[in-house]
């Protein structure tokens, strides 16, 4: 598929808007699709306008639909708030912040009506609403009433390191950002200068950032102190001097009135800065709690502020920040993003199952799973089957080691379970008639044109010596997909195996890539599969679709290599006849069925289509996990949701 991604916001100057786009491409690069960018900057496009700002609104709406278009884009991305009237392809719109209707008294009235105008014309297209941090989201849910689950967190990182950079005798605090009114800086440098005086601190503050929004009150930052000895206004600064500025700077301070995220914050964090930040922002969020918070109204707060900065200053105290935005949490996120998308593309709902944030939580999410199969997992199976998170085995046993000693799981056998509220422990076991099940599978040694086969669903859990059928996926010759399904229907009819016998996928070999649907599901139904027939294709067909990596990045993929499929043309005549007659009696009930089916003949892809209902119970089981975990429900409340979920 291609993605589009509008990149006008993109220029010459690092914003923070066009950090997050970098973010954005950088990962969007770790995925399958084609990425198309867009931008008026490469449009050709002479728009003879002075403003770039109206250049960009011009090209949006009257030229980037068609482009697009042209493209052939299947879906996009619009980081920069607003999206062209009237595009119909699915698409995400990345809401930073919404200052100008928090705080519209920081702009002018035409600059709020023409945003206004822009985001009401966005809406319309009903896009995927993307966010950067919970403090926008919170205020995305107040001033544009969406429901809060509607809201996708979308959150990038800095690449900026502590770079080993040989330190001055300048001692200073640093600003980095714009000049602007919600910037809250003529309070900053105010109280900054009256605390220098009482503390006879020989620190100085160094304003980096250029003037973005000239009013009455910049204006009067520049006249007021732009001569002041102990404040500095470097303007804009490219990314060299930037990285010294943070290696030099002593602390790091940044008292606005609102932040949707504040890439500088992160980077200050980065390079260990004693940091001062205004509550209830983005920058609150990202620091805590180990930034000093301080109310950006209160003279007294601030004032408080510099004083408890200046002690971890004086002391040296080393600031030893917990960073969790990083590439690898960001593509978890885009991985789910692209999943919703990709299902409006296919009419199919999505279910998005929140992503583990560290080794624990993503081997106890691995045995939940299993939980909720009322089954442990063999110990040579789960590292490979570990959710979200990569680890060798050796981190594996210390983080099994932990759980055991915090009395989280216990071992039984050669298997690991998870001794949980919500482990479902009443289920009754499948029994199975081993020896019809033995035959039924040396029934498709008549069929010729299987070219490997293998367990999968419960069968390849339980085996099929414990499980009422045998689930097969199966990868047939070129051209004899439809043939091969009905040869395995006339011998399932033919010997009475109709019960036992469930070929559930098959796939063609010359088409072994799963487009859609790229869920933790299918993923898991893949990393599951046991061959019992040419398990050398089986590892060309993971091969082919190293996503699953995105879901269970410790599953191993074997490079096998094997020759080009050759094709039958002599069998391609019969397998179009039977493609036509199966799609005319499965017409009807595809028709009804069409989100719960689990038979979809395509003869380019695999039949592992999402069992919606599944999913949506497999969601609210974890939501259920983490509610008690945090504290959110009770031991009562979790009891009764497990029964509620086990009936569904």
């Amino acid at each position: 598929m291609i993605v589009g991604v509008e990149t006008s916001a993109l220029g010459n100057r690092n914003t923070g808007t066009s950090r997050y786009i970098s973010c954005l491409i950088e990962q969007l690069e770790t995925f399958d699709d084609d990425i198309k960018l867009f931008s008026f900057l490469d449009s050709g496009i002479d728009f003879q306008l002075k403003r770039k700002g109206f250049e960009k609104f011009i090209y949006r709406n009257f030229y980037l639909k068609k482009e697009m278009a042209q493209q052939k884009v299947d879906y996009a991305f619009f980081p920069d708030y607003f999206m062209p009237p009237n595009f119909s392809n699915p698409s995400a719109v990345i809401i930073h912040d919404l200052s100008f209707l928090s705080h519209p008294h920081f702009y002018s009235k035409s600059f709020v009506s023409f945003y206004k105008y822009q985001l009401k014309t966005t809406l319309k297209n009903n896009p995927l609403i993307l966010t950067i941090s919970e403090s926008t989201r919170a205020a995305i849910n107040k001033y544009l009433n969406i429901k809060k689950e509607n809201i996708h967190l979308l959150q990038a990182y800095s690449w900026f390191a502590n770079d080993n950079v040989e330190r001055t005798d300048n001692n200073y605090l640093l600003y980095l950002g714009h000049i602007e009114p919600r910037k809250n800086l003529y309070f900053l440098i105010k109280t900054f200068l009256k605390w220098k005086k009482v503390a006879k601190s020989n620190l100085k503050l160094i304003i980096a950032g250029e003037f973005w929004i000239k009013t009455s009150e910049t204006i009067k930052i520049l006249n007021e102190f732009k001569d002041n000895p102990f404040v500095e206004f470097t303007g804009y600064v490219d990314e060299d001097k930037l990285k010294k500025l943070y290696s030099n700077a002593s602390g790091f301070v940044h008292t606005s009135f609102v932040e949707g995220f504040c890439f500088p914050v992160l980077e200050a964090m980065h390079y260990k800065l004693p940091i001062i930040c205004s509550l209830t922002t983005g920058a609150e969020e990202i620091s805590k709690p180990d930034s000093i918070i301080v109310n950006p109204y209160s003279e007294k707060s601030l004032l408080n502020g510099f004083d408890k900065l200046f002690e971890i200053i004086t002391t040296g105290k080393k600031i030893n920040y917990e960073i969790k935005y990083s590439p690898s949490l960001m593509r978890n996120q885009l991985a789910e993003v692209i999943d919703i998308l990709k299902s409006k593309i296919n009419n199919k709902i999505s279910i998005s199952i929140p992503s583990a944030e560290n080794e624990e939580e993503a081997v106890e999410k691995t045995l939940l799973y299993s939980g909720l199969f009322n089954s442990g997992i063999k110990k040579e199976m789960l590292h490979k089957s570990i959710f979200d998170v990569e680890m060798n085995k050796e981190e594996l046993e210390r983080v099994l080691l932990k759980l055991y000693i915090q009395n989280k799981i216990y071992f039984k056998d050669d298997s690991v379970f998870l001794n949980h509220i919500l482990q479902f422990n009443n289920k009754p076991k499948l029994k199975a008639n081993q020896l019809k099940n033995k035959k039924a599978l040396r029934r498709l040694d008549f069929i010729p044109f299987i070219y490997s086969a293998s367990l999968s669903g419960g069968t390849s859990h339980y085996g099929y010596e414990d499980h009422d059928d045998i689930d097969l996926f199966i990868i047939t010759k070129p051209n004899s997909l439809y043939i091969v399904y009905a040869l395995i229907h006339v011998l399932s009819l033919l010997f009475r195996i109709r019960k036992e016998l469930c070929a559930n996928y098959l796939i063609d070999e010359q088409e072994m890539e799963i487009k859609y649907p790229r869920d933790f599901y299918t993923a898991h139904q893949i990393i599951s599969l046991k061959p019992f027939k040419n398990k050398k294709l089986l590892n060309v067909f993971f091969n082919q679709n190293k996503w699953i990596t995105n879901h269970f990045p410790n599953f191993s993929l074997d490079e096998s290599k094997i020759d080009k499929p050759v094709k039958n043309i002599f069998l391609n005549p019969l397998n179009k006849i039977l493609k036509f007659i199966y799609r005319l009696a499965y017409k009807k009930q595809l028709k009804e069925n069409q989100d719960k089916t689990s038979i979809i003949l395509d003869e380019l892809s695999i039949k592992l289509h999402t069992n919606d209902n599944r999913l949506r119970i497999t969601k609210e089981f974890f939501d259920a996990w983490r509610d008690y975990k945090s504290g959110a429900i009770s031991l009562q409340e979790a009891e009764h949701l497990k029964e509620r979920i086990a009936v569904q």
